[in-house]
């Protein structure tokens, strides 16, 4: 799936500068900072855990860019993921969900930390954006459809599956693509910040949202009551540039 250039209407130059303005200031403050340091050994782990699993670059069966760019989108959410931390907070929440649905989906499942309301959008979003031809080559079938309790354990199953984690991962770089086609970015480095952005703090929410969302600062790995807050994309990017 290579990087589509589009032409759109031509913007005014005001819009241009503060547009390249958000860019200059976004990369200035990646490479102001060695996330790397900042976050030590889960910066490293992270990084083992995909060396470990080169498997699922090819899972992805994406372009060779995309692919960094899939890897790079959820990069910061496998710094932040702890297996125990995982298995004893998420579990309760995970029986709530499966028996009332959508009031307890804000809590984030595995590696990548998936939410159900995440996994829920994509599901859907697959399934009117997508022919049947078109799921066809994807290799993913369309999804059962409803608001059963069977069908949010099967989803929960899904979501604590390494495996399925990644489908969906490939799920989102697809979609991505179907909703934000016409998008002109100022090139890959700009793109990788908006999917992660996407990725972090919700696709459906619009190209403006989400171009203002880019420059926040709301990720953290604490528990609870972070003393520090980094962007998110710009922990995706340090990551995407060291693995050119």
């Amino acid at each position: 799936m290579p990087t589509k250039e589009r032409c759109r209407a031509r913007p005014s130059f005001a819009a241009v500068f503060v547009f390249a303005g958000f860019i200059v200031a976004s990369a200035a403050s990646a490479r102001a900072k060695d996330y790397a340091a900042i976050f030590g050994e889960k910066y490293a782990e992270a990084e083992r855990f995909l060396t470990q699993n080169a498997w699922i670059a090819d899972a992805l069966r994406l372009t060779p860019e995309e692919t960094r760019i899939a890897l790079a989108v959820v990069f910061p959410e496998v710094i932040r993921f702890n297996a125990l931390e995982d298995a004893i907070q998420v579990r309760g929440l995970k029986v709530l969900y499966i028996q009332y649905g959508r009031a307890y989906m804000n809590f984030s499942v595995g590696r990548f930390q998936m939410k159900p309301s995440f996994v829920e959008r994509l599901e859907f979003d697959y399934q009117r954006l997508f022919s049947a031809d078109e799921k066809a080559a994807v290799g993913i079938p369309a999804f059962e459809r409803g608001d059963t309790s069977e069908l949010r354990g099967k989803r929960v199953l899904r979501l604590d599956d390494l495996i399925w984690q990644v489908r969906y991962l490939r799920l989102f770089m697809l979609v991505m693509e179907k909703r934000y086609g016409q998008v002109v970015f100022a090139g890959v480095e700009d793109r990788l910040r908006f999917y992660a952005t996407a990725f972090n703090a919700g696709y459906v929410s619009g190209e403006t949202a989400l171009r203002r969302m880019m420059n926040e600062r709301r990720f953290h790995t604490a528990l609870l009551f972070p003393r520090t807050t980094y962007n998110y994309a710009d922990v995706a990017l340090f990551f995407f540039r060291k693995t050119i």
